[in-house]
């Protein structure tokens, strides 16, 4: 009787472990099966403070450390170059009618530029330095309204891959989706900041 019992027992086990190796319905395996990992991200490492002024090295620097993922971050990236845009508004919504400078390209950093690996992931970093001084002399003629400003920082990563229109594919914050905005990307590929202008 013991052995009867005992054949049944593993025959249970056995059952049950092929049956356990079988595949999930589950939404996260699904989601491993589904997403594409090609894609690219220009991850934030750094960011400058949530406030800003003229009053000293820190508060008056708006930089970011960032560095550059293609696909899984198994091998290294190959995209073309890092394009860092910059407009002001009036209030924090950001809308078109509350900008009163136009929204323009600061800086192209070439990814040749990208030569120090990062600390973090072992990916191809980059420290952008933008001083306020800097930032109000790329807006000539445009007198900065005392008070608080919102500098929007939009980036867009150029890659080397082509679209199927045979054009290089660039990625910004119209066409990543808000998913890569999320604590594990951190790539929102636009930043705001505020700005008082003593």
């Amino acid at each position: 009787m013991k052995n009867i019992f005992k054949s049944i027992l593993v025959t249970i086990i056995i059952l049950g472990g092929f049956s356990s190796c079988s595949d999930s319905d589950l939404a996260i395996d699904t989601l491993y099966e589904e997403v594409n990992t090609t894609g690219s991200v220009l991850r934030i490492l750094e960011k400058p403070l949530d406030l800003l002024n003229n009053d000293g090295e820190e508060k008056s620097c708006l930089c970011f450390l960032v560095e550059v993922q293609q696909g899984d971050g198994s091998f290294t990236p190959d995209f073309k170059e890092v394009r860092v845009k910059i407009e002001l508004f009036d209030n924090q919504d950001a809308t078109p009618e509350s900008s009163y400078t136009p929204n323009i390209l600061y800086k192209t950093i070439p990814a040749e530029s990208f030569d120090v690996l990062s600390e973090v992931n072992k990916l191809p970093s980059y420290y952008i330095e933008i001083t306020i001084e800097d930032m109000i002399a790329a807006f000539p003629g445009i007198e900065i309204p005392s008070g608080a400003s919102f500098i929007v920082t939009n980036f867009e990563l150029e890659m080397n891959e082509l679209d199927e229109d045979g054009n290089n594919i660039v990625w910004n914050v119209s066409n990543a989706g808000a998913t890569l905005s999320g604590p594990y990307f951190n790539s929102p590929f636009s930043w705001k900041t505020i700005y008082i202008n003593n």
